[in-house]
């Protein structure tokens, strides 16, 4: 599943320059992880009620070209992969130039994610219930948005 969140950069998210500061872009990959995973059909509460954390594990970007103040951004995020006990999610955040049709790469990022047990805050398998609603897509659309995840962070 590739799934697409929209963003407006915000002032407060700009530097002295009027660049997005990069710290941001963490920000909003959290939240193309958290839309990716509500479009799979569940959100963290129901991951957390039903006994799991979901902590970031490794993060990483590559910043390649600035946005500024008042652009609109286009988080992509993509499941790369699920293993025993963790999932790694990527992304490609675009700003929109000049109209819907015309997107710039600004970043290409990844985070990896391992499930805790909430009782006992211990590294625990990732849980059947959570496979059955996340899963790796079959397109060759996610495949080259995954190969070019991959490629360009050295993943």
């Amino acid at each position: 599943m590739i799934s697409e969140t929209r963003l407006k950069v915000r002032y407060s998210e700009t530097d002295q320059m009027g660049i997005t500061y990069y710290a941001n872009y963490f920000v909003w990959m959290e939240v193309g992880r958290t839309d990716l995973i509500r479009k799979s059909g569940l959100t963290y509460r129901e991951i957390e009620e039903k006994g799991f954390l979901l902590p970031v594990s490794y993060t990483a970007a590559k910043f390649v070209s600035p946005s500024y103040y008042d652009d609109d951004i286009v988080v992509q995020s993509v499941l790369l992969g699920i293993g025993k006990v963790s999932l790694s999610i990527g992304y490609r955040i675009f700003r929109v130039v000049e109209n819907e049709d015309l997107r710039e790469l600004v970043c290409i990022g990844i985070s990896d994610l391992v499930f805790l047990d909430k009782s006992t805050k211990k590294v625990t398998r990732v849980p059947e219930f959570f496979k059955s609603f996340v899963r790796i897509e079959d397109s060759e659309e996610y495949r080259k948005a995954v190969e070019f995840i991959k490629k360009n962070l050295g993943y």
